[in-house]
């Protein structure tokens, strides 16, 4: 059985890894065939994977269409090879290397380009079909012992600016606090109906990120304000046989208000085996609900409750055009990003392990494909654009070298 298990383990894994790239992989060739097609180049064969072909299809132009055993690449061959001896070949027009400097170029980044505008293109329809992420900038919880506490900062406090830069939500705190380490960060806050200035000095931290190598970070002690919304309740949870339901919005429990995802957390933490009395609002009604927490140890011996759901994430749909202007910032994001991060690896300022190959990504394709379509679109758009960038590289077999 226990095998069974396993097998069924990698096999999830090794689906959701083959979806990704597929799609991915499948986009930038055809960015290939589609400008090599426009410019008159004769394709011989679309593949994609490699090894003996499982599919094949051969169209009215004479290209074959093939999907091989080994799904971990692809391909597109132009007819005879791309850069032969030119004494050699007879001037067959549809022959690549017979093409000006400017086609040849075209069709040469044409993969990474399509890789880019899928990335972009995926931006858009989340947000304009499910909306952004959107938390607005009040202060939820402030840790003990944080540099917040330290410097006064209080929950309910709404953030305004950073360093003077304004902020409208709490993503772009996170982005603010990621972009470089800072030896004091002046926060101006409205506290009820005084704006105030406080000044803190971010503790440098070593986390470990979520592909387990380790990075240093402005730590401040905040946390969101979270209204406790339920996004997914597990099948055969305490809060599945307790009767709660996706969009209950939980308002009580033990008849102590709540109003943040924390405060919730915190409660059924501490109350294993023991059962809490829900009050939550359900279409407009409220409803109570008796939920008795799992008891769960972690790896550090700690023993917590825990009931079997997830939270709602706040998300704000905006029209095309704003979606269109912030998928493209998104993109040169994530460029950015990559670059500087590829740059901190080189000279030693970043882990190595960062750079994530065939089964990194299929664990967090595992991880995040299962999760929901927005987790799912959005990881397909991060790792497009950063196969398109990294392709630009001028290296031997990449794009950029062939360019």
């Amino acid at each position: 059985m226990e095998f069974l298990i396993n097998l069924f383990f990698y096999l999830e894994y090794i689906f959701w890894f083959v979806l990704v790239f597929t799609i991915i992989v499948f986009v930038h060739e055809f960015g290939h065939y589609y400008v090599a097609v426009l410019n008159g180049v004769k394709v011989e064969r679309f593949s994609i994977g490699f090894g003996p072909p499982l599919i094949k299809y051969t169209d009215k132009k004479d290209t074959t269409w093939q999907l091989c055993t080994f799904p971990l690449g692809g391909y597109v061959k132009f007819e005879g090879e791309m850069y032969p001896d030119k004494s050699k070949t007879n001037k067959n027009s549809k022959l690549f290397m017979h093409k000006t400097a400017f086609q040849k170029a075209s069709v040469v980044l044409a993969g990474p380009l399509a890789n880019f505008i899928l990335g972009i293109l995926l931006f858009i329809f989340i947000f304009v079909i499910f909306g952004k992420n959107y938390t607005a900038p009040i202060v939820g919880k402030v840790i003990q012992e944080s540099p917040a506490e330290y410097s006064g900062l209080i929950k309910n406090d709404r953030i305004l600016a950073l360093n003077k830069k304004n902020i409208f939500s709490f993503e772009e705190i996170y982005s603010y606090l990621d972009s470089e380490l800072y030896e004091q960060i002046n926060f101006t806050i409205i506290r009820g109906k005084n704006v105030k200035e406080i000044n803190i000095k971010p503790e440098k931290k070593l986390i470990k990120t979520f592909i387990n190598s380790s990075r240093e970070i402005n730590y401040i002690g905040i946390e969101p304000l979270l209204t406790p919304i339920i996004n997914k309740v597990v099948k055969k949870s305490p809060a599945h046989e307790g009767g709660m339901k996706t969009k209950d919005k939980i308002v009580q429990i033990n008849n102590i208000k709540v109003n943040d995802i924390s405060q919730v957390v915190s409660i059924i933490k501490k109350n294993p085996n023991n059962i809490l009395n829900f009050l939550v609002l359900r279409d407009k009604k409220t409803v109570e609900l008796n939920i008795y927490p799992n008891l769960v140890i972690n790896k550090k011996g700690e023993k917590k409750g825990v009931i079997g759901i997830t939270f709602l994430k706040e998300r704000k749909k905006i029209d095309f055009f704003t979606a269109l202007i912030d998928s493209i910032k998104n993109f040169f994001l994530i460029c950015y990003k990559t670059l500087i991060a590829f740059g901190e690896i080189i000279f030693g300022k970043r882990d190595h392990c960062e750079v994530g190959g065939p089964i990194l990504i299929a664990k967090v394709s595992n991880d995040i494909g299962s999760q929901d379509i927005v987790s799912f679109a959005s990881l397909i758009a991060l790792i497009s654009i950063n196969l398109g960038l990294i392709n630009l590289f001028p290296l031997p077999l990449l794009d950029g070298g062939h360019f």
